[in-house]
């Protein structure tokens, strides 16, 4: 009788964990090309992108960019949402600091995983490239110095 109770506990588990959703947390491959652009062009090492949830809630650990604003994080599960359901979902990008710098528009994805045998994971097809800003511009001293000059020579031309 114990072995039997035993055993419909691992199979109650193991069908409780397979419910949830999964999904693959990279922005290329599967049909995904969705590369994420910085100030200064597409980005690389010292930045993350974090999976969240529509309202911001974190979504396992963040991956790190790979090169020409690519990462590849591997699958994510989703608490709470079983496989086969719609998860609104969104990208935040993170500086070496863990600081965000912006995240992508929400896009809607129907979670994998779930089923015997389990269903691969699905991709994050409703990702699109996005821009993610950076610490505001600072001008040059020669932009400075220039519009000193600038305005030195009208105040010389004025006096004459």
């Amino acid at each position: 009788m114990k072995k039997l109770l035993l055993a419909a506990l691992c199979v109650a588990a193991t069908l409780s964990a397979s419910a949830q959703g999964t999904v693959s947390f990279a922005n290329v491959g599967g049909g995904v090309n969705a590369p994420v652009s910085g100030p200064d062009g597409l980005l690389g090492a010292g930045f993350s992108a974090q999976l969240q949830l529509a309202d911001g809630t974190n979504v396992g650990a963040p991956a790190p960019f790979l090169a020409n604003g690519l990462f590849s994080g591997g699958s994510r599960t989703i608490d709470g949402v079983a496989s086969g359901a719609s998860a609104d979902l969104q990208v935040a990008v993170l500086d070496g600091s863990g600081t965000v710098l912006g995240t992508s528009n929400s896009f809607a994805v129907t979670l994998g995983g779930g089923g015997v045998p389990p269903a691969p994971p699905s991709s994050l097809g409703g990702l699109t490239a996005f821009t993610v800003g950076g610490a505001p511009a600072i001008p040059e001293p020669s932009t400075i110095v220039l519009a000193i000059l600038g305005g030195a020579a009208l105040l010389l031309r004025r006096r004459k």
